[in-house]
């Protein structure tokens, strides 16, 4: 999906204004070590970067500096620019005024205002909710092999699970395969055990480690689990929402 084929009813359903909202967006693209491209000069340049820190006192947001020296000084003069990410297949973007030199932990950055607004576009069949690195329930996979292997969730919905684990620790597996599972929606509690198809997979980098990510749909998902993780998905919007006082 690029930037020319969004239109903009998409970006006002999928874009909020709440700047605590925002707040939590970006430090989780900082967190993660998420890599972004920052999209200038009409579309026809683009810097890869990484977000590195936000001064909300100054309402400043700070970024890295780029490889291309060349890059970097055509970025100074910019005074629009769009940056774009795609953080567990979600597209995430913002648009940033102008920005300029300074330095982060003794080394050369940019900074910019915090953006006024921030858009997650999700064309998904089922909501798919991003889940907080404390929330993140272990998947039990049942390997070819016949030994399990526990890989965290990083975003559920009622139609699949998304997992990641460092790219030397979860094998590679072909698109079409089945695997049976078990989901420990709550430590100690909720177990749900189901059958997962294979849909996509990819490597993701963040910052200097590099994951696997593995998507899978739910294959016939009973009643009893779908409502399960229904109320889970409830549970952790609502704490969510709390947490950001929204």
């Amino acid at each position: 999906m690029t930037a020319q084929t969004v239109n903009v009813d998409e970006l006002e359903k999928f874009s909020t204004n709440n700047r605590r909202e925002i707040l939590f967006y970006l430090h989780q693209l900082i967190n993660d070590g998420e890599r972004i491209s920052v999209v200038f000069e009409g579309g026809r340049e683009t810097l890869l970067t990484l977000l590195l820190d936000i001064d909300e006192a100054r309402n400043e947001l700070i970024f890295d500096w780029g490889g291309s020296e060349e890059s970097n000084q055509r970025l100074l003069r910019s005074d629009r620019n769009l940056f774009v990410c795609a953080p567990h297949g979600v597209r995430n973007q913002f648009l940033a005024g102008a920005v300029r030199a300074t330095t982060h932990k003794q080394q050369r950055a940019f900074v910019t205002q915090l953006p006024a607004s921030y858009t997650r576009l999700q064309r998904r069949e089922f909501f798919r909710l991003l889940l907080p690195l404390t929330r993140r329930p272990l998947c039990t996979l049942m390997l070819p092999s016949g030994r399990p292997l526990q890989v965290p969730v990083v975003d559920l919905s009622i139609g699949g699970v998304a997992l990641e684990l460092q790219a030397s620790s979860l094998p590679a597996f072909e698109i079409g395969r089945q695997l049976r599972a078990r989901i420990e929606l709550k430590k100690g509690g909720t177990l749900l055990d189901v059958d997962l198809e294979v849909r996509n997979t990819g490597i993701v980098e963040r910052g200097e480690k590099t994951y696997r990510r593995l998507g899978c749909r739910f294959v016939d998902l009973p009643h009893g689990a779908e409502h399960q993780l229904q109320r889970f998905i409830t549970d952790i919007q609502r704490e969510e929402r709390a947490r950001l006082g929204l």
